[in-house]
């Protein structure tokens, strides 16, 4: 078998020399049959002698046929790759023409692979991945340690937390904005994750007063310190870090006697290249105990809060347990600790969809890690990869044309090779070898434009998204899809060429009568740019829907004028602000920031405009007896004056004022939906309802406001209350700033963070925008969408444009002598053009035909991602149906004008 082997791979190289050595080879064997077969008859006799004889003359030539079917065939195919090579490099042009759009096909596939990859099948780089089961809420740290300690299905359960934009200093020197996470002790032995250099965190470092420890990533390592092996030992700062959540009543105060602990970590470890953390779309540069929390997160004692909800579950499977066994023992476990919190009991009706809900969602694979990221882009990358397959099926169809063409000129070689006995199995397979081997090299060069159209994508969908990370690294899927998909490219295209080149008519072709060919295979080029028509005109649909879907969020009324509004948003709570000094410090602040040249208006709230979380509660209003999944609503804790600085009109009632402060009767102020909800036909003015949780509290509505879009802009406004800032019903985290410029909105951030940084320097600045920039972070899923189909999109109308010019070129061509008769006989420049032109609108018709009947079906399955349209709305169709006219059409100009100004004498002569 190795001798069989090493002869095969001799020939790839040797060509015909292996004959020879093959025939040894079996010579070889043959002699010592005979000589087995000499001892055989002297010991066994005549009969024996005569079957061995046998025996081994059959097995001889089977041996023989076998090895020479392979050499036969491996010299065909060597033949007929060298044949290919040199033909490819005899038409630069077509080769050139063909490789590129392949390798533009190939690469949009390649690239948009490589993000779903990284995004949607890639599994953490950990040990037993498939073992993980990630839980889809946060809970505080009691609530996790009585999880951990209680639960029945998990070997061992792990709690995370990240910190982002954490400032991280080394020796008095910035390293620039990180992502540190808090980790429990047990968090790398439970993902068997071994550091390259130091020691994992443990369960010793994971205890109050212990010696502050952290990992740091191989990035920040080779990055920050060099690759340096003396990093342990060193010591790292983290600062003003930002974890948002946690909210659910007051900050208790600090325990008499306790001070304030340096953040300062011992470096213990390296963690290894591929690692980047537990969630896909972080790339973690720090890795510290939980128990530091209340230390680099101060003013929030959040370790010993049940009702701080701030930290994700991970848990790793008993042996021989699944997750949807896990599903049930882990609802219950979790309605039992939930019970033990103190939080408010549920009633019976609300007990049963409480759980419903706990069984359907609570637990998700982990594989992947915690799937935000995946769950926010799986349907706009599954929609984004059937675009990009369908410009590779246009890429094929163009290439499919042009080795049609090739085709075509090669007639006569290839009748003449079928008249001298050539079978046309193997023309066949000589043809669909060069498809293969085109498509091989177009499959190359797409690789290595994926990369580059990778990166670009990884770093639009980072600027789109705050705090979002990619790792992306080619593994064996990489090549394994851009091969899979470079061969199916080769047999699609290369497969109708193959037999329409081959059904040659050998009388006509060798008296060059092939009019009929001619025409057939015109026939077939203008079948296949119909189909590149439709196709392209269902991307166009489909780029049409996402760029207006785009358009009428942008444009979408939020209540409020957003122009010249900045958002700028704090946290006083680590600053130290607490109780009534909080609201005091940011009243004063906000007296600073209008004092500001250029400012027209300043208020503020804990959540803000598209800046901030979102809050609610269970409201009972006042002699409302509907059912209790009815008593859900969101609320908003905010400033003086917010409705009249913020531009949301109030339809009665007044707005808060300085004067709702500690110590005066608790206000609130409802939307419009919130009244027509509770209070129908009725003026809720003077009325009342009251909250049992966060804080029970009663408050009296003292206006209504019209509804306002401030977290999202594709549902409608839920029911919404605002309390005072100066009385909250909840413990206060962040705050928001809304000031509004007199012109220029941009102008401001620098003075706002100068004057905040005047006020207290230690009052962290978690970020400064413009109204409109936050509220086009609320969309950035939708833009990135738009631009990348937009791309594509134009993309594939260009390839169409390309093989369309491509057919009506080779059409006026191989019409040149008929085009001559008509001129000859009377008929104008015009009418030749226009007949020309005619074809061309007949190929846009029949191919809007069937690409209308795929953009219905396209359309459905991106409804989703639509906002404001119908999946058949008309004006996107025609729109588009109107471009591909219009490109169509300056595609076949040029044709055109060259039959119209085609010589009638010299195209007769050359008949």
């Amino acid at each position: 078998m190795f001798t069989r082997l090493r002869n095969k791979l001799r020939y790839l190289v040797h060509g015909r020399a292996i004959d020879a050595d093959v025939r040894r080879e079996l010579d070889f064997h043959r002699d010592m049959l005979v000589e087995d077969e000499q001892k055989l008859g002297r010991s066994h006799g005549s009969a024996v002698l005569n079957a061995r004889r046998r025996m081994g003359n059959t097995a001889l030539m089977t041996e023989y046929a076998r090895e020479a079917w392979v050499v036969s065939w491996f010299d065909a195919l060597g033949r007929d790759i060298r044949y290919a090579l040199r033909s490819f490099v005899r038409y630069p042009a077509f080769t050139s023409v063909a490789l590129l759009t392949l390798a533009l096909g190939i690469g949009a596939n390649a690239a948009i692979f490589r993000l779903v990859d990284t995004v949607l099948l890639r599994a953490l780089p950990v040990r037993h991945p498939e073992n993980l089961v990630a839980l889809r809420a946060t809970t505080s740290y009691w609530f996790f340690e009585q999880f951990r300690d209680r639960n029945t299905v998990f070997s061992d359960v792990i709690g995370t937390r990240q910190l982002v934009s954490a400032t991280l200093t080394s020796d008095n020197q910035s390293l620039g904005a990180t992502t540190t996470e808090l980790v429990t002790g047990n968090y790398f032995d439970v993902l068997g994750v071994t550091p390259v250099l130091g020691r994992p965190i443990m369960k010793t470092d994971d205890v109050v007063g212990a010696q502050p420890v952290a990992v740091i990533g191989y990035g920040l390592w080779r990055r920050a310190f060099g690759g340096s092996p003396t990093v342990l030992g060193r010591t790292i700062r983290v600062s003003e870090g930002v974890i948002g959540g946690g909210t659910s009543g007051f900050e208790p105060e600090p325990p008499a006697g306790s001070h304030q602990v340096e953040p300062v970590l011992t470096i213990v470890g390296v963690a290894p290249p591929e690692f980047f953390g537990e969630t896909v779309g972080s790339m973690i540069d720090v890795w510290t105990p939980i128990s530091m929390q209340p230390v680099l997160t101060p003013g929030r004692a959040w370790l010993t809060r049940r009702t701080a909800s701030w930290v994700n579950i991970m848990g790793r499977l008993k042996p021989g347990m699944a997750i949807e066994q896990a599903r049930t023992p882990t609802s219950d476990l979790w309605l039992q600790i939930r019970a033990d919190s103190g939080a408010a009991p549920l009633s019976a009706e609300q007990r049963r969809s409480y759980y419903s809900r706990l069984q359907q969602v609570l637990l998700e694979p982990g594989e992947q890690g915690f799937g935000q990221l995946r769950r926010q882009f799986s349907q706009p990358l599954r929609v984004l990869m059937t675009v990009v397959t369908l410009v590779l099926l246009i890429a094929c169809l163009n290439v499919a044309n042009l080795l049609l063409a090739r085709a075509a000129a090669r007639r006569q070689e290839i009748t003449m090779r079928l008249s001298l006995g050539a079978s046309r199995s193997r023309l066949i397979r000589q043809l669909l070898t060069e498809g293969l081997l085109l498509a091989g090299l177009g499959g190359g060069l797409g690789l290595g434009l994926s990369i580059i159209g990778e990166q670009l994508l990884v770093r639009m969908v980072s600027s789109e998204q705050d705090h979002i990370a990619l790792q992306t690294s080619p593994d064996w899927r990489i090549f394994a899809f851009t091969a899979g998909v470079s061969m199916a490219s080769g047999v699609l295209f290369g497969l109708l060429p193959a037999l329409r080149g081959t059904r040659s008519d050998l009388q006509h072709t060798l008296k060059d009568s092939s009019r009929g060919t001619t025409a057939s295979r015109s026939r077939i080029s203008k079948a296949l740019v119909a189909i590149q028509i439709g196709v392209s005109l269902m991307l166009l649909v489909a780029c049409g829907l996402f760029v207006r879907t785009l358009i009428n969020l942008q444009s979408e009324s939020l209540g409020y004028d957003r122009t010249n509004l900045v958002g700028a948003r704090f946290d006083p709570v680590s600053a130290g602000y607490k109780g009534d000094a909080l609201g005091r410090g940011m009243l004063e602040l906000s007296h600073r920031f209008a004092a500001l040249p250029g400012v027209k208006s300043v208020t503020f709230s804990e959540n803000g405009l598209f800046g901030g979380v979102e809050s609610g509660a269970e409201v009972f209003p006042d002699g409302y007896t509907g059912t209790e999944d009815d008593r859900e609503a969101r609320f908003d804790q905010a400033g003086p004056g917010y409705f009249a600085k913020t531009g949301i009109p109030l339809i009665l009632g007044r707005d808060f004022t300085e004067r709702d402060a500690p110590g005066a009767p608790r206000a609130a102020v409802i939307n419009e939906t919130m009244a027509r909800f509770y209070f129908p036909n009725q003026n809720p003015i003077g009325r009342h309802f009251r909250i049992e949780h966060p804080t029970a509290a009663t408050l009296e509505i003292v206006g209504v406001a019209r509804d306002a879009q401030d977290h999202d802009l594709r549902n409608k406004p839920l029911r919404r209350f605002y309390v005072s800032y100066l009385q909250p019903i909840d413990g206060i985290t962040t705050v928001n700033f809304e000031i509004r410029a007199e012109s220029n909105a941009a102008s401001l951030i620098e003075p706002i963070r100068e004057t905040a940084r005047q006020f207290d320097p230690k009052l962290p600045v978690i970020g400064i925008k413009p109204a409109q920039a936050l509220v086009d972070d609320s969309i950035s899923t939708e833009r990135l969408v738009a631009r990348l189909s937009t791309f594509f999109g134009a993309l594939a109308l260009l390839l169409a444009a390309i093989g369309l010019y491509g057919v009506m070129s080779y059409s006026v061509a191989r019409r040149t002598g008929e085009i001559g008769v008509r001129m000859a006989l009377g008929a104008s420049q015009r009418s030749v053009a226009s007949m020309i032109l005619r074809e061309i609108v007949v190929l846009v018709a029949a191919g809007s035909v069937l690409g209308a009947a795929g953009a219905l079906g396209l359309a459905r399955f991106v409804e989703t991602l639509m906002f404001g349209l119908a999946p058949r709305d008309p004006f996107t169709l025609i729109a588009a149906v109107l471009v591909l006219v219009v490109v169509a059409l300056i595609s076949g100009y040029l044709p055109a004008r060259r039959a119209a100004r085609i010589d009638p004498i010299v195209a007769l002569r050359a008949e």
